[in-house]
């Protein structure tokens, strides 16, 4: 049966599918919109099983906060092409998978990868899950979609979120301060930028786990040893390089990008707000 213009642009508008595809979709389900529909979803999800064994190199990395700042998440979605993570409709999917995060309780405090969540119910529509959502866009958009990592923070103390790039990198901050204002948004903005630009990986000298310290003094002691240095001098060696590990890998004791003549610590004590720093999580895309 022949079906009206203005049908195939309704179905386009309800669902997102290319005209052609409204078409044939209207003509196999005898004009009637909601099989045309259900018709485009199963082709669609068919489509976009075909495509998820496809790499996702792309994508963005983005952040979402509460209004009183106690509860945050930071995602990592992929896609194919730089093209298509611009694009209007994966950047909508993208909020769209933080706000789910970020309203199911049972994310509460949690960290994971996409596997974890997509049998999840949706948050906004529970009669599919999130997986069959990201499928649903797939098939839309015609490129894989996968949701890399994710990590929710909820707290007493305050949140701040910072985005570079774009979306190339995010950060989600906790810490500690009297109040919220004006003056305490802007050091956690500079802290936030701080991890941002130098992938720090700790907060402090006192939250790196031992193992850890033990780790790299084994590796400094090898590689003294390997240079030939006396073993007396070993570990004099070994905690002058302990202190530049700590100056690139711990937050508080990296040198402040806005002054390289004081560090992290000394740039938050200064400002005489209060602040603590208390955790911190830094996305960037590829996994870094």
């Amino acid at each position: 049966m022949g079906v009206s213009i203005e049908d195939i642009k309704k179905l386009r508008e309800m669902t997102g599918a290319g005209m052609v595809d409204c078409k044939k979709a209207l003509e196999e389900a005898g004009g009637d919109l909601e099989k045309a529909k259900e018709i485009l979803r199963v082709k669609g999800l068919a489509k976009a099983d075909k495509k998820a064994g496809r790499e996702t190199k792309e994508g963005v990395v983005h952040v979402k906060i509460s209004e009183d700042r106690r509860k945050g998440v930071i995602v990592e979605v992929n896609c194919e092409t730089d093209f298509v993570a611009r694009n209007e409709e994966f950047r909508k999917i993208v909020e769209q998978i933080a706000e789910h995060i970020l309203s199911l309780e049972e994310n509460k405090n949690r960290e994971g990868e996409g596997p974890d969540i997509l049998d999840q119910p949706f948050y906004r529509d529970r009669s599919k899950t999130l997986g069959e959502l990201i499928k649903e866009t797939i098939a839309r958009i015609g490129e894989n979609i996968r949701i890399s990592r994710f990590a929710r923070i909820d707290t007493d103390n305050y949140l701040h979120s910072y985005v570079h790039g774009g979306g190339r990198i995010g950060v989600l901050l906790e810490f500690k301060g009297p109040d919220i204002n004006d003056q305490v948004l802007r050091v956690a903005q500079d802290v936030a930028m701080q991890i941002a630009a130098m992938r720090p990986e700790f907060v402090s000298v006192e939250t790196i786990p031992e193992e850890v310290i033990e780790r790299e003094k084994r590796i400094l002691s090898d590689q003294a040893r390997q240079e030939g240095k006396p073993e007396h001098i070993i570990d004099k060696i070994v905690q002058g390089k302990l202190r530049k590990f700590f100056e690139e890998k711990v937050l508080l004791n990296q040198r402040f990008i806005r002054d390289e003549d004081i560090t992290v610590k000394e740039f938050i004590e200064r400002s005489g707000l209060g602040i603590e720093v208390v955790r911190f999580v830094r996305f960037e895309i590829g996994g870094l």
